[in-house]
């Protein structure tokens, strides 16, 4: 007992002087005064938004030559790194990125040729066994770091379009390849976001946004048709918007036999929609409906009449109505108490529609007339995504994913509505030792609060278990189990994991979302301290003990309960997080309107005290001495900019009373997804779950 007091005491100091060898770069201040209505707010650090200024730029190199250095020595201690190589290959898979068609001539998917290299084009001729290269990223550029992100095959498979980005960004460009004769075509497509090529004739349709360089803006976008072989200077405009608060979406449905135009008018919450059907004389977008209340995806086009999705008294259906009588709608999917609709696809004259439940997952089979024909309740623990039908086999694929094993591929029999495995991925641990449980907890307002908590053999009640507790909760996303290998890392050290599905996630409906969004949103930060309390009541583990994460919202989250309850957790790390909340919309970044919509605006007093109650910037104390914290950004993140990681990062470390590290890592060339390749996602992973397993590892 007395030799484990005396290493306990040798582990303390060596951390206290690990931690007093951090020599952060000196951060000015220059303050600035904000006014909100009647209130001044003093900023700091606001030059740090200026991302340009080779003052902002040194400090940021400075930043990361302290912060990769301390977790290089993590992530060389104790064969981390090989570990997590060894979690993290079994899913470096990638599925076909194209959707297959009756009487296919080519096939596509995106491989990586080795672990350490980037994604690439392969295809196959008939043979979907053996897939010839294509195009690699370096045939665009060896300067930057291109991602492939989605592929289009012309409708005769003679020309495939494949989207990009360049360094991590969201804005995307398009090149067309001629496949048989291998022609490279010149011209390249830029200032585009969503990939919804739709092609037609010689040509496709796309969406084009204006660039605003300065305020990363996406707005006023357009409809433009691209001809093959011509510049996109040439390119003709078919519609486009009048107000930075409309977007445009286009469908393209029914082998070019519909293409049916969304416009979407975030200011009012109503939408318009167009439709062109080629074959007809008319050659231009009709109106369809104008200003309603539907927002609509359009799946699927058959014998004059439009199958689509939408929300009907907050609860989402698949609904179909007749080209020429578009208000006579039809309801062809039924809901579940306690079930989300997550997707839909259409199989052999059926519909197979996905719902998210609190345990597992629910597929559902209905005809075009919406009579239920088989009903199929996956195994706990489990959540359905990527469903796929391929038209040429007569087949209906679906994964299955979770926390403690890589994605599965199943098959769903349209004839008994049961489903078969196609083979799971090998994994380097034991997953038959991982085991689950779902609860619930008391917010401070008494709702009922879900906790999904993953650990392995048993959770002892004697308060020494490191947990790990994540989140998202925002913009009504419906969160499900997916595998996250640096998760494994840390059961594997002796940890246990737990998701919390706080008020403003989309997991239990509409109203869920609508409790934890705008002057709601403290009840989603209010419902994460609180389940760190849970975790301590039942004995599992104890203040400090307690690591959070979360990224862009769960980052604000994250960074909110540290500044709300710092007494109860031991670590951080917060990724891309939304930290200045008073002045995230002052960058326009992202959908501008779904953010203001999402938060509140500083333009309205009343969203402005609550807005200021909980922003993460501005609720730092200076006498406080908060968890260990990492602090993860994008050079390149175009939604979330980096200024917010920057700003919080320079606050903590000039804290009076902070002792505790404060890392902050800026990635080179990456924006909000952040690693891209297997090399760097591997370091990020890596350098992640060691420091949080070694920060709340060092006290007992």
């Amino acid at each position: 007992m007395v030799f484990k007091k005396v290493l306990l005491v040798v582990f303390l100091l060596y951390s206290f002087v690990f931690k007093a060898q951090i020599k952060y770069p000196p951060t000015k201040k220059k303050p600035v005064v904000n006014r909100y209505h009647s209130v001044e707010i003093t900023d700091d650090y606001q030059w740090l938004e200026d991302a340009g200024n080779p003052e902002v730029v040194d400090w940021v190199k400075d930043q990361n030559k302290i912060t990769v250095k301390y977790l290089h020595k993590l992530a060389n201690s104790n064969g981390a790194r090989a570990k997590m190589k060894s979690f993290l290959w079994s899913q470096m898979e990638y599925d076909n990125l194209v959707e297959n068609k009756k009487d296919q001539e080519y096939y596509f998917k995106l491989m990586y040729p080795g672990r350490n290299s980037p994604l690439n084009i392969y295809y196959t001729k008939g043979n979907k066994t053996s897939y010839q290269h294509l195009l690699g990223p370096n045939s665009i550029s060896t300067k930057d770091r291109i991602i492939f992100t989605h592929l289009d095959p012309s409708e005769d498979d003679r020309f495939l379009a494949y989207q990009y980005n360049r360094n991590g960004s969201d804005w995307k460009e398009i090149k067309i390849v001629g496949i048989k004769k291998r022609q490279f075509f010149k011209e390249v497509l830029t200032e585009v976001i969503a990939p919804q090529i739709n092609w037609y004739g010689q040509g496709f349709f796309y969406i084009k946004n204006k660039y605003n360089a300065e305020k990363v803006s996406r707005s006023f976008p357009e409809l433009l048709y691209h001809t093959l072989d011509t510049e996109q200077t040439a390119d003709t405009k078919i519609f486009n918007v009048d107000t930075k608060d409309e977007f445009l979406s286009l469908y393209g449905v029914g082998e070019q036999s519909l293409y049916i135009l969304k416009k979407s008018d975030n200011s009012k919450d109503n939408y318009s929609y167009y439709y062109l059907r080629p074959k007809q004389a008319i050659r231009e977008f009709t109106p369809m409906f104008t200003d309603i209340k539907y927002n609509m995806s359009v799946h699927y086009f058959e014998n004059d009449t439009v199958y689509a999705s939408t929300n009907i008294k907050n609860k989402k259906y698949v609904i179909s109505f007749p080209i020429n009588e578009p208000k006579k709608w039809a309801l062809l999917t039924p809901s579940y108490n306690g079930a989300v609709f997550t997707s839909a696809v259409f199989a052999d004259k059926k519909i197979v529609t996905s719902f998210q439940m609190e345990n597992s997952s629910l597929l559902t089979v209905t005809n075009f007339k919406g009579k239920v024909l088989g009903e199929l309740v996956t195994p706990e623990g489990l959540a359905v995504s990527n469903l796929k039908y391929n038209e040429e086999k007569k087949e209906l694929t679906f994964n299955l994913s979770s926390y403690t094993v890589p994605s599965v591929s199943c098959k769903l029999d349209l004839t008994t509505y049961k489903f078969s495995y196609l083979g799971q991925k090998a994994v380097a641990f034991d997953s038959s030792k991982y085991k689950f449980m779902r609860t619930t907890f008391d917010a401070h307002d008494g709702v009922k609060v879900p906790i999904f908590i993953v650990y392995k053999d048993s959770l002892p009640k004697n308060g020494t278990t490191p947990f790990l507790l994540n989140t998202y909760g925002g913009y009504g996303v419906i969160a499900q189990p997916s595998f996250n290998p640096g998760v494994i890392s840390f059961i594997e050290n002796g940890g246990a994991f737990a998701y919390v599905h706080v008020r403003g996630g989309g997991e239990f409906g509409f109203d869920w979302w609508q409790e934890g969004r705008n002057l709601k949103k403290k009840n989603g930060i209010l419902d994460f301290t609180k389940a760190a309390d849970f975790l301590i009541a039942e004995g599992y583990t104890k203040p400090k003990k307690i690591g959070i994460m979360g990224s862009s919202h769960g980052g604000m989250v994250t960074a909110a309960a540290l500044m709300e309850r710092p007494d109860l957790f031991g670590a951080a790390v917060i990724n891309v997080g939304v930290l200045d909340v008073l002045r995230f919309e002052k960058t326009e970044a992202g959908a501008h309107f779904t953010n203001t919509s999402e938060f509140g605006t500083v333009k309205n007093e009343e969203e402005f005290t609550n807005m200021l109650s909980y922003s993460p910037l501005q609720n730092i104390k200076d006498n406080v001495n908060y968890p260990s914290t990492l602090i993860i950004t994008g050079t390149n993140d175009s939604r979330v900019p980096p200024n917010h990681s920057y700003k919080f990062a320079a606050k903590l470390q000039n804290g009076l009373q902070q002792t505790n590290p404060i890392l902050l890592w800026t990635q080179e060339n990456e924006g909000h997804y952040g690693a891209s390749q297997y090399n760097t996602y591997t370091e990020e992973l890596t350098f992640v779950y060691t420091f949080l397993s070694r920060e709340l590892n060092k006290t007992e």
